[in-house]
């Protein structure tokens, strides 16, 4: 057997554990987020915690951070694992992401010999707080959001401390439920553990662990050689989440994105201070973030292993709201790793042109309506609506699904299911008309659905972003529509919070209508050049209303529903002579605390419909991704826009430059 032949069949071997731990969760766990949303992931590492095998449905944000939970177990119990030791782990600030993924690491043994962990990191539905499910937008503090597992030895030599698992259900809601995932968690480690030892019998443990070793010398090869063949270079970005649900004011992020020869530096320096709400999270998810990014922009398709991290170097200061202390809550986790994958991608998109892509919804979209049933047993209905993905320079997005952060999760949960848990009625579900991002090729459509609660007293939370700063565009295309969480109540709309997209506990009643609509993708290319029958046949399927065709694109049908060539071409060439365009001059880059602000004519403001404090974007053809600013209270005298270095850079702005000015938030109904 050749060395080469050895080593595949050593990874194919472990992955197939690993997979076979995914078919074990599913098929045995209690709750519907794992069973049928798939919000799990599965893995194995190394004695010393690199990560050795995952497989091809694993969530990324779980297993990119499993290795930090695994550095700090081996910290915090450095010398004194031994067989029979199990330990769990879900605290945010020593490498976990929110409190709802708890992390089960299982030593594996082979001849007295730590040789490696089997790894299951799940979302329990509610690990008690002061709302059901956990995640609320209204929280002050992580006390507020659960249980916090610091690194905890819950099993010692075989023999399971029951008085803190006792301590956990007892303080958990639908105890039953989190009960069984534990035992499906406890069962599914066991059982790898079983696989890793017999291949350790079968091939030996030199075999093994060199082969090992091989694979991962071979995942750090590619990506340095991956590394290298991008152009060397200082590349900026900015994003922003809407706010920390208490007060309408954003956050930003800052990247400072480093490649040189064959290693990337991302640098988050700068970025908002961490916040008394939700919208933060720990150390791990900026590793997490990167590497992900990383991965699939330059390595899409070879295995993933620790090796591929290796060339990665991260710069993230302590207190942000990207890398949070206590005792700032961390239930927005996934809303913050979603800002930070977004300008990782927009600063890859300027190093590499041919691979700027729209931006994607943002995060979880976290929906809990909870109650009780006629019988008065609880129920815990969680959504976690998908929504357009970004158009590429070779692709339109797709409505309604999952990204290539996301892993293998559903969309939504299937209405069958959801009806015979709660109290809860699918009353629509479908496409969200014009909520994908204009471009020559456009962003999907996000979802619209409608859920309609049956039980009185229920209660809605909300925890998600982008409802006031939209998905961005890039290389000219627009955003995509914001998310928008609402309840209708006979005729009447309520917003369920002040802080739009951060609710928590709302009591509902019976007959109520909860309406989820997610955001659509950012858009790619100039949206006046964007085929006419291909903006037809969006109109025929219901993507786009005619009125939309017309305002958006420029493109008149005719009585047919096909492209009347003549008056599309007289319409497209009127909206081209009615975009507003700005010269750049040389300025600084200048902000009212966290918000980017710029000075426009007056002129142009009344032209734009734009007042003082309105959120616009800058584009060009050559932008990373759109430029969003605060318009200022000064009225500039000359037509043109002072950008400073840091904006030029982000819009691949040259001298003599000009750049499409535009409101930000796209309006659906239009």
């Amino acid at each position: 057997m050749s060395t080469n032949k050895h080593v595949e069949l050593v990874r194919e071997s472990l992955v197939a554990v690993v997979n076979e731990m995914r078919a074990n969760i599913i098929h045995s766990s209690y709750s519907s987020i794992i069973y049928e949303g798939h919000d799990f992931s599965c893995a194995l590492l190394s004695a010393d915690g690199k990560l050795v095998a995952q497989g091809l449905d694993d969530n990324p944000l779980h297993i990119f951070a499993v290795p930090y939970s695994t550095a700090r177990v081996l910290e915090a119990f450095a010398g004194d694992i031994q067989e029979g030791d199990i330990f769990l782990h879900n605290d945010p600030y020593t490498g976990g992401t929110h409190l709802n993924d708890v992390l089960m690491l299982y030593p594996v043994f082979h001849e007295g010999r730590l040789v490696m962990f089997a790894a299951a990191r799940c979302h329990w539905g509610d690990v008690g707080g002061m709302t059901p499910g956990s995640l609320s937008g209204r929280v002050r503090d992580i006390y507020q959001e659960g249980m916090r597992i610091v690194p905890t030895r819950i099993c010692e030599r075989g023999r399971m401390n029951e008085a803190f698992l006792e301590l956990l259900f007892a303080n958990m809601r639908i105890r039953q439920e989190r009960e069984g995932d534990f035992r499906t968690m406890l069962g599914t480690s066991r059982k790898a553990a079983e696989h890793v030892q017999r291949l350790y019998r079968r091939f030996g443990a030199a075999a093994i662990e060199g082969s090992i070793g091989e694979l991962m010398k071979r995942a750090e090869r590619v990506m340095r050689e991956r590394i290298a063949a991008v152009p060397d270079g200082i590349y900026y970005a900015e994003g922003y989440l809407d706010n920390n649900g208490h007060e309408n004011e954003p956050l930003i992020a800052r990247l400072k994105l480093t490649i040189e020869e064959d290693r990337v530096i991302a640098d988050f320096s700068g970025s908002s201070p961490q916040t008394a709400g939700p919208t933060n999270v720990g150390p791990a998810m900026a590793f997490n973030a990167l590497a992900l990014t990383v991965k699939s922009f330059l390595d899409p398709h070879s295995p993933v292993n620790h090796g591929s991290f290796e060339p990665l170097q991260i710069i993230n200061p302590p207190g942000s709201f990207l890398n949070a202390t206590l005792p700032a809550p961390c239930g927005g986790m996934v809303e913050c790793r979603a800002v930070m994958v977004s300008v990782l991608v927009s600063a890859l998109g300027q190093a590499m042109p041919q691979r700027r892509a729209g931006d994607l919804k943002g995060g979880a979209n976290h929906v809990y309506i909870s109650g009780r049933t006629d019988a008065g047993d609880m129920f815990l209905l969680y959504e976690y609506p998908a929504g357009g993905t970004g158009a590429t320079a070779n692709t339109d997005g797709n409505h309604g699904t999952r990204a290539w952060p996301d892993g293998d999760f559903n969309a939504v949960w299937g209405a069958e299911v959801l009806e015979a848990q709660a109290p809860v009625q699918v009353a629509a579900y479908g496409i969200r008309e014009g909520s994908g991002g204009v471009g020559e090729h456009r962003g999907g459509c996000g979802i619209r659905r409608d859920l309609k609660v049956l039980a009185g007293g229920a209660s809605l939370s909300v925890l998600s972003d982008k409802n006031i700063i939209p998905p961005y565009g890039v290389a000219g295309g627009g955003s995509g529509a914001c998310n928008r969480f609402v309840v209708l109540r006979g005729t009447e709309v309520i917003e369920p919070s002040s802080i739009p997209g951060k609710v928590g506990g709302f009591i509902l009643q019976a007959g109520d209508i909860v309406r989820i609509e997610s955001a659509g993708g950012g858009g790619w290319g100039d949206p006046l050049g964007r085929d006419a029958a291909l903006v037809a046949a969006d109109v025929h399927r219901g993507y786009l209303s005619p009125q939309q065709a017309r305002a958006r694109y420029g493109v008149e049908l005719a009585a047919d529903g096909t492209p009347d060539r003549d008056a599309t071409r007289e319409t497209r060439a009127g909206l081209r002579d009615g975009r507003t365009r700005l010269a750049v001059a040389p300025g600084t880059d200048t902000f009212e605390g966290p918000r980017r602000t710029i000075n426009l004519p007056a002129d142009v403001r009344r032209r734009l419909r734009i007042a003082p404090g309105d959120l616009v974007e800058l584009n060009t053809a050559a932008a990373g991704s759109a430029l969003r600013a605060w318009v200022g209270t000064q009225d500039t005298q000359e037509h043109k826009l002072a950008l400073g270095p840091i904006a030029t850079a982000i819009l691949g702005l040259r001298d003599g430059d000009s750049v499409e000015v535009r409101a930000a938030a796209q309006e659906v109904d239009r």
